[in-house]
């Protein structure tokens, strides 16, 4: 086989692989956001490396593992059960996925340290998530969204 040929036959190859592990990588985020969607924290927490860890602005440091996302997410839909998620864009970069979305809903059930003037408040935010995937698993995630809006809507720049 010629030279020409080998190096024809080794980009097609790197190509499939490519895009079979872009394939996989979309197919986890759009499977992510489904249960949320279905507030199926156990499918939620299935996508996640054991070692894999998120961030948030709103937490004090990273939380780890599905563990981690087990809590972080019996917290949101209790006290949020309408909860939504709608996906504005995904940027897929190989390992790496960026996406926009909203997500929103009304704060009915507080949490115990929560002022009672947030209760029964609506909020919709505006999401950016990096996701990085490695093995068929989300091992790293850094959300970003404005905490501002989030206290606008709740009433907290309301109280005197």
């Amino acid at each position: 086989m010629s030279k020409p040929a080998i190096t024809f036959y080794l980009l097609v190859l790197l190509t499939t692989i490519g895009n079979c592990a872009f394939s996989q990588s979309s197919k986890l985020i759009d499977d992510h956001f489904k249960a949320l969607a279905n507030h199926d924290v156990k499918a939620i927490a299935a996508g996640y490396d054991d070692s894999a860890k998120v961030f948030s602005p709103n937490w004090e440091g990273a939380k780890t593992g599905p563990a981690g996302v087990t809590e972080v997410y019996m917290r949101y839909f209790a006290s949020t059960p309408d909860l939504s998620y709608k996906v504005m864009d995904v940027i897929n970069a190989g390992q790496d996925i960026v996406v926009e979305y909203t997500s929103g809903g009304t704060l009915s059930n507080p949490e115990g340290s929560t002022p009672a003037y947030m209760k029964d408040k609506k909020y919709t935010l505006n999401y950016c998530a990096v996701f990085t995937v490695k093995n068929g698993k989300i091992i790293k995630e850094t959300d970003y969204f404005d905490q501002v809006a989030f206290l606008r809507q709740v009433g907290f720049f309301d109280q005197k």
